[in-house]
């Protein structure tokens, strides 16, 4: 008995398998055109599963070319699309910068007291910044493999030696500085609209949960070019595009946007092959090129 229910959830599996990659396929065209294919890293089945996780459903009719998780209640009623509310809240920012042009703050050289009352979000990188940049006086929120999508879900941050969530370790505690650097897990998976829809409301979120700090949202690191040329998912141009989206964000007023490629990258726009290990991360050694970068860059505080 046990042999044949192992049998039939082994034909079951495979079953599933064939119709979701068989979806996917068929319509790779249609409702998932906006997601990156490559069959080897993203199977077609990926798609149908990466779309279920957007809201996407095989039976939609179609896919819009900018789309957003819909709210649990009245959506027939309340439903706009991710563009839409991209554009309004860009219009937002533009007026808020016209509006505190006059109050706009240049960076300043700082030293290593700056970052004492800092808080550092991000991924496996930011991870390496903690480790290695020397930092000690600041504190991190990070951890190998965050994303966007997760940031608000998983609970990874230590506070008072327990594991909680992102929110709830900005709650316990109130910071003048808010360092967010995030985006390369995210490659590959969704549009771009997507990832920055997600990513505006992580800022948003930032100025609710630390009214008092200054939001230095950081590019993306790159990669190398050798990586970069040779990968459909993992490259520049792709990383380049999520960069000036960020930057967008940016009101020279509470939120800032600095660029670490400025002083990581070659000639070519990759990330110096001599600084990194894996073609993505530095050496242990490489992290003060960094932190010295960060002390170009201090805000003067009131």
């Amino acid at each position: 008995m046990k042999k044949i229910m192992k049998c039939q959830v082994a034909v079951f599996l495979i079953v599933g398998w064939v119709i979701l990659s068989l979806i996917g396929y068929l319509k790779k065209d249609g409702i998932y055109k906006n997601y990156s294919i490559n069959i080897k890293k993203t199977p077609y089945f990926v798609l149908v599963l990466d779309g279920i996780h957007d809201k996407i459903y095989p039976w939609s009719k179609e896919t819009p070319d900018e789309y957003r998780p819909q709210q649990e209640e009245n959506v027939a009623a309340t439903e706009v699309t991710e563009q839409e509310e991209t554009t309004q809240r860009t219009e937002t920012v533009e007026q808020d910068t016209e509006t505190a042009v006059l109050e706009q703050k240049k960076f300043i050289q700082v030293d290593d007291s700056y970052f004492d009352d800092a808080v550092f979000i991000g991924d496996s990188r930011t991870v390496g910044l903690h480790d290695y940049g020397g930092l000690d006086h600041a504190d991190f929120y990070a951890t190998v493999g965050m994303n966007i999508y997760d940031l608000w879900k998983d609970a990874f941050c230590n506070v008072n030696d327990q594991k909680v969530t992102l929110e709830e370790a900005l709650k316990a505690k109130q910071y003048k500085k808010v360092y967010f650097q995030i985006g390369i897990n995210e490659m590959g998976r969704g549009t771009l609209d997507g990832f920055m829809n997600e990513y505006q409301n992580a800022v948003e979120k930032f100025k609710t949960l630390q009214p008092d700090a200054i939001i230095y949202v950081q590019a993306i690191m790159h990669v190398t070019s050798k990586k970069s040329d040779s990968d459909p998912i993992f490259n520049n141009p792709g990383i380049d595009a999520r960069n000036q989206r960020i930057q967008q964000l940016a009101d020279g007023v509470r939120v800032f946007y600095i660029d670490v490629n400025e002083v990581v990258c070659d000639d070519q726009g990759g990330l110096k092959q001599e600084l990194t290990f894996d073609n993505l991360h530095l050496y242990g050694s490489k992290y003060n090129i960094w932190v010295d970068f960060l002390k170009t860059k201090g805000i003067e505080t009131e």
